[in-house]
């Protein structure tokens, strides 16, 4: 639950409908790369490095809450050491900016992650989008597609760390 206060902790309070759907099984495979061109994942690697997860930027409450507990879970299933202070503590800092596009009755969710190091260096950006139906904003937005963002930038970190980290 610490990621969950820590990633809540940014949100602004604007009011949506609620979401009920529960989230769907974990879309990422973190055992392998997504492409056969990527190097196999060493989670061993991963787990030597503390991240902290800075607050989210940019959604309403409601929004980030699934995506807080989707990283919630996946960073406990996948034994990753949590930092509780970033200045002293974390290898890497995780800081996200999330946005929403309203077109042609399609929502676009896009989502910017800074992998940032213990000095507060951009090392390297993940980023993407996931369209959903409607024109209502963050409201037409399900809990399923947050715990979607949160499989594919946690598996997209977990790939640069353990390619990329030293």
């Amino acid at each position: 639950m610490l990621v969950s206060a820590l990633l809540l902790a940014g949100c602004s309070s604007q009011t949506t409908s609620e979401k009920s759907a529960a989230l769907a099984p974990l879309t990422s495979d973190f055992g392998q790369p997504a492409q056969a061109a990527q190097a196999p994942l060493n989670m061993a690697k991963v787990r030597n490095y503390k991240l902290y997860i800075a607050p989210i930027i940019g959604a309403p409450l409601e929004i980030v809450t699934p995506l807080s507990l989707r990283f919630d879970t996946i960073i406990k299933t996948q034994s990753i050491t949590l930092a509780s202070n970033m200045e002293t503590e974390a290898d890497y800092i995780l800081k996200g900016y999330l946005s929403n596009l309203t077109e042609n009755n399609q929502t676009s969710v896009l989502y910017v992650w800074d992998v940032m190091d213990k000095q507060g260096n951009r090392v390297h950006r993940l980023q993407g989008q996931e369209k959903v139906s409607g024109k209502n904003g963050w409201s037409s937005v399900p809990a399923t597609v947050m715990g979607k963002i949160a499989d594919d930038t946690l598996a997209d970190y977990f790939r640069w760390v353990s390619a990329n980290a030293q």
